[in-house]
């Protein structure tokens, strides 16, 4: 293999880019060319950044007998788990057993008093008053129940008895005398 730098002419003097010794193998000459750096200038560039982040996560690291410290702490994580499983049990068991025990409960009615005098008397007042309007309505809408009428179809001057009816009445009523 030939750098540029190496002669690369042929011996009848033909620039050529393959070349040829006969035995059957080949050179190609190959360009190298220099650049500005890559990783290296990048790095150089970033050098005071890239130490001043400290990591706080040594879970990758190993301990002196070789373990990862992060299987280390969550055995240990586990067997604190394990150690405190039966308290929790018991608390479980204690909060089932106090909420059926409310369900059980009858529970308390309570009584309402109320003590309020004056509004008590306001409500009977105006109980009172509405009786007696209801009442006084009534005495001024009464009439005779019993009215002759002239029916005006016959034409022979007979007289129908109609029952008047006080608002509510219930027709069954009025059916029976016609």
């Amino acid at each position: 293999m030939r750098t540029e730098a190496e002669d690369t002419k042929t011996p009848n003097n033909q620039n050529c880019a393959w070349l040829s010794d006969g035995s059957g193998e080949n050179e190609a000459p190959l360009r190298l060319r220099g650049g500005k750096g890559g990783f290296g200038s990048m790095l150089r560039a970033q050098g005071g950044r890239m130490a001043s982040q400290k990591t706080t996560n040594f879970e990758a690291c190993r301990d002196l007998s070789g373990r990862r410290l992060k299987t280390v702490n969550d055995a240990k994580k586990i067997a604190d788990f394990k150690e405190a499983e039966p308290e929790r049990k018991r608390k479980l068991k204690e909060q089932l057993k106090a909420k059926i025990e409310k369900g059980l409960k009858v529970p308390e009615q309570k009584k309402i008093r109320f003590d309020d005098t004056e509004f008590v008397q306001n409500h009977e007042q105006v109980l009172e008053e509405v009786k007696e309007t209801v009442k006084k309505a009534l005495k001024k809408k009464s009439v005779p129940l019993l009215v002759k009428k002239k029916s005006e179809d016959s034409g022979a001057g007979r007289t129908v008895e109609t029952k008047k009816r006080i608002w509510g009445d219930s027709d069954s009523e009025g059916s029976e005398d016609e």
